[in-house]
């Protein structure tokens, strides 16, 4: 039968078909929320994306792993089903007898490779007959694809669940379904997650890795186990103990479950602190991942009635991290209006964002002097930059007394902080380069690579470790990040022992320097005109009172990517400066297991021996020693406010 050509949408753009595609996912919430949604049953199964270009079929999961050999049954399903050239996203799932999903049969089903009876439910359709068909409404794209699509055993439609969210619910937990997924009708599809798809769940459940294990009963006969000790990634990157899980395995699956994890056993810990069955446990590398049933697992403490449901393992280890809905900090008016056209992320979206960075930004904000751009028409319109709390309701400013005679700047301290101001259309963060209780003193210095055009970014990475290798001839280390825009930022953390006219000027000298020795590759004059074909590494953020966008700000443009900290092993494998944006940073950051910036706060650099020597830079006479007593004792009061 051939493949039946389907009526294009409107929205639907021309396009050639994508090798590769991440899937949309949704939000974790405890409540419907307001608005025009529809509603799907949650599938107890495994998300897979399959890609069909003429006879050619992919399944993939949702990291992008091929699976194709590993489900015969369901290509062939495909192959007939002779569906037009696109992306289709759905869920494999096992049926049981009743006919819900039975993710226990869907794993030993995988694994034993007998797996003809899976059944996939498809319900959207990303790309369709050399169409994008992303910015098409859900609704729409929905339609699209069930018009294509001739059920069959193997293959089905997820249809809508019709009726008020709170029954449907209520009506899956009932039928002891996983849940619901409702989706914001007319939003587009976005490869993240998103607050326009929403997932409301039965019973609490997620991903958990597999730490350790406790020895069986006495009574029992088989070499099984008595139960799983597992955890997750904290914010920081550290492997949390969450709790044990003393049920979901026995028999076979017990016994098969210990041959693995013997495999992988190890004489250490490997949480980052104790579990309470330390002296009864064997540990074993974090590297396999489970989903777990629980009833509770309250803040501090430990897992509640936990119950396994089998191995994922389709789910990377870096990705486990404590699944809970999104912390409402304040109420984000006008939340669905775009920031950014190109994407469609909108003023919720970065709220989010800045929400669940905050760990990361907060270290590098508090205790310093802040200013904000602000895009309250998006992109597309006049911003604004906000030097003072004045008239902007919510924000903090810092104390007078700090800077006589000025007015305060803006003070970003804590994750309310972060949210009001995203609140208020903030995009960008920028800081002055000293704290706010040293404010004559700069604590920093920021080299900013701006390449010119027709620069091509190999060279631009180049240019960092050229600088890089200069700074430590005159006895500086410089930690590295991502400006988020065009090029890279080398931040070199001081004493505060020099004024910013000194810093800025050392800046410029050192800036001058590599002009005069690598003339092909640096101009040391600001201007497009300037630096056609060549890098100008943007010394002036140096002066008093400019500002630098900081470590995991956003930058107000198409895109929006955001400033990442990075590591100098890691410059290699990032592909531009705004490589990372506020759709993908957070589960960098999750999967990070170190953070690239762990020498920058304890660093204690003195600029003095460089004024020494490099040629140009300005000639400082020294510091009375109270006055450098007082700035040291300041720097000091400033780096422990932004720890706590």
């Amino acid at each position: 039968m051939p493949a039946r050509k389907p009526a294009v949408p409107p929205g639907a753009v021309p396009a050639a078909l994508p090798a590769a595609l991440e899937p949309q996912l949704a939000t974790l919430v405890d409540k419907p929320r307001p608005g025009d949604w529809l509603y799907e049953i949650k599938f107890d199964g495994y998300r897979m994306l399959v890609r069909i270009e003429g006879r050619s079929v992919r399944i993939v999961t949702r990291r992008g792993n091929d699976w194709t050999a590993r489900f015969k049954a369901l290509k062939a399903a495909f192959t007939a089903a002779r569906l037009p050239d696109g992306w289709y996203d759905g869920e494999i799932v096992m049926l049981d007898a009743q006919g819900k999903p039975d993710f226990n049969a869907l794993q030993n089903a995988i694994e034993g490779g007998r797996n003809d009876q899976i059944v996939m439910f498809l319900f959207d359709a990303p790309f369709l007959h050399g169409h994008d068909l992303r910015r098409v409404p859900v609704e729409a794209r929905r339609a699209a694809l069930q018009a294509v699509l001739v059920e069959t055993p193997v293959l089905r439609f997820s249809q809508e669940v019709p009726g008020p969210a709170g029954e449907i619910v209520a009506t899956a937990c009932k039928l002891g379904l996983e849940g619901v997924i409702g989706k914001r009708r007319g939003s587009a599809y976005v490869s993240r997650r998103s607050d326009d798809w929403i997932k409301l769940k039965c019973a609490q459940r997620q991903e958990f890795v597999i730490g350790g294990y406790t020895w069986p009963d006495a009574s029992r006969t088989d070499p099984g186990l008595g139960a799983l000790l597992v955890g997750h990634r904290d914010a920081a990157g550290l492997f949390q103990y969450a709790g044990k899980v003393g049920t979901g395995f026995s028999g076979e699956v017990s016994t098969q479950l210990r041959k693995r994890l013997d495999a992988i056993a190890q004489k250490t810990r490997p949480f980052a602190g104790p579990t309470g069955h330390d002296r009864h446990a064997q540990w074993v590398r974090p590297e396999l991942v489970c989903e777990v049933q629980f009833n509770e697992w309250p803040q501090g403490g430990s897992l509640r009635h936990a119950s396994f449901k089998g191995l994922r393992e389709d789910k990377p280890v870096q990705a486990v991290s404590r699944e809970a809905p999104p912390r409402e900090l304040v109420k984000v008016t006008h939340g669905q209006r775009v920031i950014d056209p190109s994407t469609g992320l909108t003023k919720l979206d970065l709220a989010r964002y800045y929400a669940e960075a905050a760990p990361w930004a907060l270290p590098h904000l508090a205790g310093r002097h802040i200013f904000i751009r602000r895009a309250p028409g998006g992109l597309q319109a006049p911003m604004l930059l906000q030097e003072h709390p004045e008239g902007l309701r919510g924000l903090r400013g810092t104390d007078p007394r700090l800077w006589p005679g000025h007015e305060p700047a803006i003070a970003i301290d804590t994750v309310e902080d972060l949210v009001n101001a995203a609140q208020l259309g903030m995009v960008e963060l920028h800081t002055w380069n000293c704290t706010s209780a040293a404010i004559d003193k700069a604590d920093r210095l920021v080299f900013d690579i701006d390449p010119g055009e027709g620069v091509p970014w190999p060279q631009v990475q180049e240019a960092a470790v050229l600088l890089r290798a200069m700074l430590q001839e005159l006895g500086l280390q410089a930690w590295l990040k991502t400006s988020g825009g065009k090029g890279l930022h080398l931040d070199v953390p001081l004493l505060p022992e020099i004024g910013h006219d000194q810093a800025k000027a050392f800046a410029r000298a050192v800036v001058e320097h590599m002009a005069r020795t690598i003339p092909h590759r640096f101009v040391a004059r600001s201007g497009a005109a300037n630096r056609v074909g060549r890098i100008f590494i943007d010394y002036l953020r140096n002066g008093q009172s400019q500002t630098t966008a900081a470590a995991f700000s956003a930058r107000a443009r198409p895109g929006l990517g955001v400033s990442m900290t990075i590591g100098w092993e890691e410059l290699t494998r990032v592909g531009a400066g705004d490589h990372w944006t506020i759709a993908n940073a957070l589960a960098h950051l999750r999967q990070r297991r170190n953070d690239p910036w762990a020498g920058y706060w304890s660093s204690r650099q003195s600029i003095l021996p460089a004024l020494e020597r490099l040629p140009g830079a300005p000639v400082r006479p020294p510091a009375p020693p109270a006055a450098r007593s007082r700035s040291r004792s300041a720097a000091g009061s400033a780096a422990a406010r932004a720890r706590r």
